[in-house]
């Protein structure tokens, strides 16, 4: 073998072909592995933006002669690398029609020069031919043609890097673009290993992907502490080491020993680099050759006495208010804020400040989390933020004044109270990070009402409530009739903060009137609740008072940044773009649901989109699923028919053009193509595992909602499907959601996996949560699923959908034919997953 280090530029680079050969699987990349590059592209940016010359490993690809290669034309088998090189080409698609857009010389400039051969006939056109499964998607890919539906991951990956480009491209920064793509071109490094003629290629691929298990970076770093331990090894072991791994644990030394790189060198620091990171922090340190084990033995001992910082951080178990205050950082997850934290510990045991102060600067942490998350700005960031911010932490000013003033920068987003409180008011505060930390919020502002008896609101079975319920019956809409639109004013009220509470009750509540409600709110030991009971009904007027009562509150507790001008910075249309983005191929949404996501109106969402030049615009529909009316091109000279391109890109209309609704990606749809953290949650919501009683509760309202939604032939459907499961030994749970449902599940490895979920009106296959749940983490499965379910008339799963949450209506069950097909689908499925056990 003959192995060099190159870039994707050299690898690429002159006319040439690297074809991926038959034995490799389809690409099957995801959102996890997708993200992870992402994440390791941007830092790279940010490299390049404070001059820095680092660069980043990304692996090896490894090349055998193709069957056509000779002199002048070269072609290439890529014998392993597939997966990162086919991410990589169709990332550079993406920034070329992303930078098309506003300039198209840079759809000729990228194509010519880096993805395809101009003057190479047919496949040889291509500088990179994957297998024949994904190749007619790329190959559009590349053309820049519609994807149209496809069931090939490069059209997700596609999907995945516009979304992205759309999120970080900064109007007042021209160059931000140009640098993420020098990234990829330039600064991720690949090992490039090319093997002779006589090389059995197929051989070396399975010797490649054979591998036993790698160490984590923790045995690394201890191997080479150690190594330098000759004669003190088995003391520093005993004394701090052990001591150390037994306080925190694997996982947990693992995290410490990246803090620890982050208090060093701050924005610097590297997770999946810590190895090497620690290597050059102990080079530093063993400069004296005369004194390495005494240095060494120092540097573990450091490391020992941030281990317990860290252990104090994971595990609060004072009453003291800083422990009071790092509980509640701990249940929101806060872990990128863990290195300031462990800063303000360090300086507060040095005598650099007191533990006000700390509690001070830890009020300031919390009120920055909860007000960006309340505004709707992503997390993405945060772990920077603090990371460059533990350089400032040296103890010479007031530590708490030092993190407000460098929180309070406008480009980190820190609302004003006066944004803070429109965020309340306005925000769909229900698609705001994770369930646990919606509660908290919950939560904290319950303990703002002093209640005579405390509620244990931290009991897994306090859920949040909406008031105003998410299926509205006829009744509630009634009551919004009167203050306008029903229907629009339910989603743009339903999910705000003014219409959420805590409950203990939400499956008995579900969708029952106001005045029954309030029986239970009355009777509720939250004062919140109480408080709503004293309303005669519940509607907009009623939801945006409590709004503004609670946001009074909430400035209270959350203390906002200095100040920055009557109202914070905003970021009102980053999520809805973003939103447009991540649309897959073949798919529309409507204004309605890009309003509910983000926490607005269809009107002002449709105006924005009617003055706006943005990704997918054309694919918003109305709520019948047509094309609006007073629809227009941004471009004014754009005369193209909206229905003919539509078409082209894989929508179906029916007759009287209403596009089909099998391909319509709802708000929770988009919550989750987005990794908002509140969809997770919701797609991995437990189904009841209660007792008999509670089972049995649980089954009879189920049916009962699937008699009144699907009437009694579909009941009779689902029940003689749920008793042919329970005659062959399987199991069913219900949910204890209001909206019933149940679902013939299996158990595997601790975990759940249900192949359908049936609710009072649809079947639902969940592919958002079975492509986290393995042997359907694979996507080749979950389609081989959808392929077969499709196999029933009448019902029609998208590829678009392959990770969300389709369905089709249960009335079809009653038709033979589609229950023959769903039973054969849970015996494959069965087969499938216990096949290993």
């Amino acid at each position: 073998m003959k192995a060099n280090e190159t870039t994707l530029r050299g690898l690429i680079g002159g006319e040439q072909q690297l074809m991926i050969p038959l034995y490799q699987r389809p690409y099957s990349w995801e959102r996890e592995q997708l993200a992870k590059l992402w994440a390791d592209i941007e830092l790279q940016v940010d490299q390049i933006e404070q001059g820095k010359e680092n660069t980043h490993f990304l692996g090896s690809v490894v090349l055998a002669p193709g069957p056509e290669n000779s002199p002048g034309n070269y072609q290439w088998l890529v014998v392993d690398g597939q997966q990162r090189l086919t991410t990589l080409m169709v990332a550079l698609c993406a920034l070329r029609d992303h930078q098309a857009a506003e300039d198209p010389m840079h759809r000729e400039r990228i194509n010519e020069t880096h993805l395809i051969n101009k003057f190479k006939p047919g496949n040889l056109r291509y500088r990179l031919l994957p297998t024949q499964v994904d190749r007619a998607t790329y190959k559009a890919c590349v053309e820049g043609v519609p994807l149209g539906e496809t069931d090939s991951r490069v059209a997700s990956a596609y999907q995945f890097f516009r979304t992205k480009l759309v999120e970080v491209d900064d109007p007042a920064d021209p160059h931000d673009i140009a640098r993420v793509e020098s990234v990829v071109l330039n600064r991720l490094n690949l090992v490039q290993i090319v093997v002779e003629d006589d090389d059995n290629a197929f051989r070396i691929f399975e010797s490649i992907n054979n591998t036993g298990m790698r160490l984590s970076q923790v045995d690394l770093i201890r191997n080479y502490v150690f190594m330098h331990l000759p004669t003190k090894g088995q003391y520093v072991h005993d004394t701090y080491w052990l001591p150390m791994q037994k306080l925190l644990g694997h996982k947990a030394l693992d995290q410490l020993m990246y803090l620890t790189l982050i208090l060093d060198r701050g924005d610097e620091a590297q997770y999946n680099d810590a190895y090497r990171g620690h290597q050059e922090l102990l080079r530093a340190v063993t400069v004296d050759r005369g004194k390495v084990e005494e240095r060494v033995e120092e540097y573990v001992k450091e490391l020992s006495r941030r281990s317990r910082y860290l252990q104090q951080i994971l595990e609060p178990k004072g009453d003291t208010e800083i422990e009071r205050r790092l509980r509640f950082l701990n249940e929101w997850k806060g872990s990128t804020a863990y290195p300031v934290i462990m800063r303000l510990l360090e300086l507060r045991d040095s005598g650099d400040c007191t533990d006000e102060e700390v509690c001070e600067g830890l009020s300031y942490i919390e009120s920055f989390l909860i007000r960006r998350l309340i505004s709707g700005v992503t997390s993405g960031n945060l772990n920077k933020i603090f990371m460059r911010l533990t350089r400032q932490l040296t103890g010479e000013q007031q530590v708490a004044d030092v993190l407000r003033t460098e929180l309070s920068a406008a480009r980190l987003y820190w609302s004003s109270d006066e944004q803070f409180r429109a965020d309340i008011r306005g925000k769909a505060f229900y698609w705001q990070g994770r369930t646990a930390q919606q509660k908290l919020v919950l939560r904290r502002l319950e303990e703002t009402y002093d209640p005579k008896e405390r509620v244990d609101l931290s009991d897994k079975k306090i859920t949040i409530e909406h008031v105003l319920p998410q299926s509205p019956t006829p009744d509630w809409l009634e009551t919004l009739a009167t203050e306008g639109e029903a229907e629009r004013l339910h989603k743009e009220l339903v999910h705000t903060l003014g219409n959420l509470t805590l409950s203990g009750y939400n499956s008995e509540l579900g969708n029952m009137s106001f005045a029954r409600k309030r029986d239970f709110f009355t009777r509720s030991g939250v004062v919140m609740n109480q408080e709503i009971a004293k309303q005669e009904r519940w509607g907009k007027a009623e939801i945006e008072a409590r709004a503004e009562r609670l946001a009074t509150r909430a400035i209270e507790i959350w203390p906002g940044p200095l100040d920055s001008g009557p109202v914070g910075p905003s970021r009102d249309w980053t999520l809805l773009h973003a939103a447009l983005a991540a649309l897959p191929a073949g798919t529309w949404t409507t204004y309605g649901d890009l309003a509910e996501l983000i926490g607005s109106h269809a009107v002002p969402v449709g105006a924005h989109l009617a003055k706006t030049s943005l990704l997918n615009a054309h694919r918003v529909l109305n709520a019948s699923g047509q094309v609006s009316k007073g629809f227009g091109w941004a471009d004014e000279d754009d005369e193209r028919d909206v229905h003919e391109v539509l078409r082209a890109e894989g929508i179906k209309f029916d007759e009287v053009g209403r596009a089909d609704r099998t391909q319509l990606i709802s708000a929770r749809e988009l919550a989750e193509l987005l990794g908002l953290p509140a969809a997770l949650d919701i797609s991995e919501a437990e189904l009841l595992p209660g007792d008999q009683g509670d089972l049995e509760e649980y089954e009879r309202r189920f049916f009962e909602q699937l008699g009144e939604g699907s009437g009694p032939q579909a009941a009779g459907a689902v029940t003689r499907l749920l008793d042919w499961w329970r005659a062959r030994g399987g199991e069913i749970q219900f949910g204890r959601s209001a909206g019933s449902s149940c679902a013939p599940i299996i158990k595997r490895d601790g975990k759940t996996l249900a192949m359908i979920r049936f609710y009072a009106d649809t079947v639902e296959v969940p592919f958002g949560t079975l492509k986290r749940r393995p042997p359907f983490d694979d996507p080749i499965l979950r389609d081989q699923l959808r392929r077969r379910l499709n196999d029933a008339p009448g019902v029609d799963l998208p590829a678009a959908k392959i990770e969300l949450y389709p369905s089709f209506k249960t009335t079809l069950l009653v038709n033979e034919s589609v229950w023959d097909v769903v039973v054969s689908s849970l015996d494959w499925f069965t087969q499938t997953v216990t096949k290993d056990e």
